[in-house]
């Protein structure tokens, strides 16, 4: 089968396409003919060699939706035909790739393959973050840093569904509109105000009880500064190189919690949970993916160099489909 491929670490360059084996199926599995795919920030830390791949030539990318084409002897509530979305998954960026039963979501049929290869990952970790490690509650306040990136702009929409108040964050003009437009209740345009003056002012004074970081070495003092007394801060993101000191006495001074998540290792039945809510969500029409640039899966170097780049708001997704 066609996939993308890399046999070293290194720059986008060595991404290439290639004839490999196709998977062979499990009593568990179900193997789906890929439609699209999506790059994530972590795809770029692997083929880096930040993170270690399990061997060469090794097949990247998490995020896939398409068609099941063929199911193990174990399956029963998925049949051949069905179009799904998964993400956690290992080799997607290939002609037909291996799901496990438990990471398997139903596609709607009002959503594009791109459109569920986008949203994978990115509303996972913005569902895991916001309701399973920082248990959000309906009418609290949460800062959502970042509301114009992929997770952000998801988890603003999650949010905005359970019934909270949403303060995010934006660099400028333009991407504050994409957040406005995501249901951010306000945006910080924190290049030309502060932050912690800015969330005070919004919430009278009382600071925020969830934050959602994505950039915790750059934010943790004022974070502390913006919450409330048993807060929580979800730390999103975790690349080797961007570990700050932790701030022993404000965490607890504020008696908060600093919780971190991660897609890869969250219990199955969380991921099962959310990955339900997150397709309901779908299907009735109040989410949405958001995607920058859709690339044919041949021009995986380019887009690589895109998200690294930061060419364009949204997601990079690689289209499998001629």
């Amino acid at each position: 089968m066609k996939a993308v491929v890399y046999e070293q670490y290194g720059d986008p360059s060595v991404l290439k396409v290639m004839d490999v084996p196709k998977p062979t199926i499990g009593p568990t599995d179900v193997l789906i003919n890929v439609k699209a795919s999506g790059i994530n920030p972590v795809d770029t830390y692997f083929r880096k060699g930040i993170r270690q791949v399990e061997q060469f030539p090794h097949i990247p990318h998490f995020d896939v939706a398409g068609e099941i084409v063929e199911i193990g002897s174990d399956i029963q509530n998925w049949k051949v035909g069905d179009c799904v979305w998964a993400t956690n998954i290992k080799g997607a960026s290939a002609e037909y790739a291996l799901i496990p039963e438990h990471l398997l979501f139903p596609l709607p049929k009002s959503v594009s393959y791109e459109e569920g290869a986008a949203l994978a990952m990115t509303f996972m970790t913005a569902h895991l973050s916001l309701f399973d490690r920082g248990r959000l509650q309906k009418g609290e306040t949460v800062l959502i840093y970042g509301g114009s990136g992929a997770v952000g702009h998801a988890a603003i929409q999650l949010a905005k569904r359970a019934g909270a108040t949403v303060i995010t964050t934006a660099g400028d003009r333009e991407k504050g509109e994409i957040a406005k437009q995501a249901g951010a209740d306000q945006v910080i345009f924190y290049k030309e105000e502060s932050v912690v003056d800015a969330v005070g002012k919004a919430t009278n004074g009382q600071g925020v009880p969830l934050i959602l970081d994505m950039s915790l070495s750059e934010n943790m003092a004022q974070d502390f500064d913006v919450l409330t007394t048993g807060g929580r801060i979800v730390a999103i993101g975790s690349p080797v190189d961007n570990t700050p000191p932790l701030l022993w006495r404000q965490l607890n001074m504020k008696h908060a919690s600093l919780i971190g998540v991660l897609v890869f290792t969250a219990p199955k039945n969380v991921l099962r949970q959310a990955g339900k809510e997150i397709a309901e969500g779908f299907e009735q029409g109040e989410l949405s993916a958001y995607i920058g640039k859709v690339f044919p899966i041949d021009e995986a170097a380019h887009a690589h160099r895109a998200l690294e780049a930061k060419t364009y708001q949204g997601r990079i997704i690689l289209s499998h489909e001629d």
